[in-house]
């Protein structure tokens, strides 16, 4: 089965907790979305023994599995960073814990050199009962980049060049939008990506973004 976007199965996922008077098991939420999930895409059960969320236990389902040449990455991030912060629930599925209410939230952390846009679903158990306590995650990580090193006070020119290339312009285009010769706009370039520790035009837009 092809796979679909997240805001289509967050949906999905979000009218099967509305229309089930109970979920018993996240294992049940788990089959809504199936073989439609993309590679950047992760489940994960949170099990919270009873009597509140500092302790709890993170099963991941499914994990991200996109890629990358960042070698640390897949020990920091193991889907497990957007649910983590620093070690603890999310502020999002501690809310969902509180209020027994879906919580959807859309944001970018960072971790050491490295930040993550992700979106996530928090779907907790709709009813408070004795013993252990659980909410079922679904997200997506949209991206993994290495920080910015450019610095935030480029001159018009440079803003200029980093916004065409973003838009897909080659450097010959650039030069005639912005007048100025291919040459100094290689030069300008070249400058750029030794700011930003980018070996490739790839490498320079990733970093400025």
């Amino acid at each position: 089965m092809r796979p679909r976007g997240f805001a289509a199965l967050a949906q999905q996922l979000i009218d099967v907790w509305i229309s089930r008077d109970e979920v018993d098991h996240p294992s049940g939420l788990s089959r809504v979305v199936g073989e439609q999930l993309a590679a950047n895409m992760v489940l994960a059960v949170i099990t919270v023994p009873a009597g509140g969320a500092i302790e709890f236990d993170v099963h991941v389902v499914r994990d991200y599995s996109i890629p990358t040449t960042y070698a640390d990455v897949p020990d920091v991030l193991k889907s497990r960073l957007p649910m983590l912060p620093g070690g603890r629930l999310h502020p999002s599925i501690q809310k969902a814990l509180a209020v027994r209410r879906p919580s959807l939230v859309s944001e970018t952390v960072r971790h050491d050199s490295v930040q993550t846009d992700f979106e996530m679903l928090s779907l907790p158990r709709k009813a408070a009962k004795p013993g252990d306590d659980w909410c079922f995650v679904y997200g997506v990580v949209n991206h993994i980049l290495r920080s910015s090193a450019i610095p935030k006070d480029l001159d018009d020119v440079d803003l200029a060049i980093l916004q065409l290339l973003r838009e897909g312009l080659q450097m010959r285009e650039i030069g005639h939008r912005i007048e100025l010769s291919p040459r100094t706009i290689e030069h300008r370039i070249e400058r750029l990506k030794t700011l930003a520790g980018a070996r490739t035009l790839h490498g320079l837009v990733a970093r400025s973004l």
